[in-house]
């Protein structure tokens, strides 16, 4: 007997009608199939490629399978960054309190330079009337007008003495910097209490001569009795859900030691490289972020936070500097905070060779010292090569500018390099990260 099945199959194929639309579909299929070897498509791909507007990193595979990893290609930017011939560009986070808006517009002027970019972010416990006075004192300046490189931040957090909510403030000045610009190469944080011993003639000048890949973080591994005593108790910070500051709270319960990373500490006062704060915002491979998560409850995180993130991340370990950049002076034995510097101090912080100095009280007579005998300011700005208008008369020679590309280097450039070079001697190198 005849498989009706089979009979039913020739009908259809011996139909001419169903002909045509097999050879078409036919055609089709081995049409797509030559186009996806021999790479037609490649042409869309390519152009909306470069339309991105940030540095997107190729997923391409390459010989080897570390092709398909963003870190593979990290270290191939890590490894090409080095300085160019493009003078550097700094972007600085000036943060202050209630009663530090004036402090902040002195420190703000002393390291103004056209080049730079600038954030200031006075804290919610400012009243409304002193943050306003700040917005209106930077919108007035006709300089920060025209050059449109300083910015307050419009958002005022709590912040909370050795707590997260600095941490928090300073991810959210970095985010609008990079939103603003991208046109910076080294992120620097200061407070109203800190002041600079050299002009940003003299560290643009040091820095132009650097690689952009070194990052200044004070750091140290918290090992023994100190890591018992840090890393175990828990804190809760009041600033993250609280409108008004209060201390930091203890927890009764302690917790285990973290055994997928190490925990580093070190001064919350930094210089870092716009690509590893960039990898501190974007956090790709998740790993700033779980550290950022472990650190809401850990004390005095901001001395802790960048430094356990760079010096867990091999693609950012080598490029650590165990240095702040700043003259601070402590008791001994250290207490909580530094010692505020006054005259007495002056000659140390010269020849400490740092480019800032912490912490100073509000209009310490030495900071007029520095000023004169330092940094040469007698206007508003830290003069520099980008100063071209006349001073006669007591006019401001910063009024009129110049080219930003061009620096006159003093003695400040001489004392910094002294310490740069110490900083990058094989032996001061050996304790990145140990």
């Amino acid at each position: 007997m005849r498989n009706p099945l089979s009979r039913h199959s020739n009908r259809v194929f011996n139909d001419s009608k169903w002909i045509i639309p097999f050879l078409a579909s036919l055609l089709v299929s081995i049409t797509l199939i030559f186009s996806a070897i021999f790479g037609f498509f490649k042409a869309p791909y390519d152009r909306y490629h470069h339309q991105l507007p940030f540095d997107i990193i190729s997923f391409a595979k390459t010989e080897v399978s570390n092709g398909y990893f963003v870190e593979s290609s990290l270290n191939k930017v890590l490894n090409t960054n080095s300085s160019s011939f493009e003078p550097p560009r700094l972007a600085y986070l000036i943060s202050g309190t209630k009663g530090d808006s004036h402090r902040m517009m002195r420190t703000l002027q002393v390291i103004y330079h056209p080049r730079n970019q600038y954030v200031l972010h006075l804290d919610l416990e400012a009243p409304p009337r002193e943050r306003l006075e700040l917005a209106n004192a930077v919108k007035n300046n006709p300089t920060f007008a025209v050059v449109e490189n300083v910015r307050v931040m419009a958002q005022s957090n709590l912040v909370t003495y050795k707590g997260p909510t600095m941490i928090a403030s300073t991810l959210q000045a970095i985010a609008i910097l990079l939103k603003e610009s991208l046109d910076w190469d080294w992120f620097i944080n200061l407070s109203a209490s800190d002041y600079p011993l050299v002009t940003q003639d003299d560290l643009l000048h040091v820095f132009s001569n650097l690689s952009r890949n070194l990052n200044f973080i004070e750091h140290m591994q918290i090992t023994g009795w100190k890591l018992n005593q840090r890393a175990r108790p828990i804190i809760v910070d009041p600033g993250l859900y609280l409108s008004k500051k209060s201390d930091i709270a203890w927890t009764t319960q302690r917790r285990s030691l973290p055994t997928s990373f190490k925990l580093f500490t070190g001064s919350a006062w930094v210089a870092l490289t716009r690509t590893f704060a960039e990898y501190c915002i974007w956090g790709w491979d998740n790993f700033p972020r779980t550290i950022l998560m472990y650190y809401t409850n850990f004390i005095s995180s901001p001395e802790g936070y960048f430094h356990t993130v760079i010096c867990n991340t091999n693609e950012f370990r080598s490029t650590a500097i165990s240095h702040d950049l700043h003259y601070i002076a402590w008791d001994t034995p250290p207490k909580q905070h530094p010692i505020s510097l006054s005259m007495k101090d002056f000659d140390k912080m010269v020849k400490s060779n740092a480019p800032f100095a912490r912490k100073f009280h509000k209009n310490e007579p030495v900071l007029d010292k520095i000023d004169k005998e330092l940094l040469g300011r007698t206007g508003r700005f830290a003069p520099g090569a980008w100063c071209i208008g006349s001073s006669e008369g007591g006019a401001d020679p910063c009024s009129v500018r110049g080219d930003d590309s061009v620096f006159r280097p003093g003695p400040g450039a001489e004392r910094l390099q002294r310490l740069v070079n110490t900083l990058l001697s094989e032996e001061f190198r050996k304790k990145q990260c140990s």
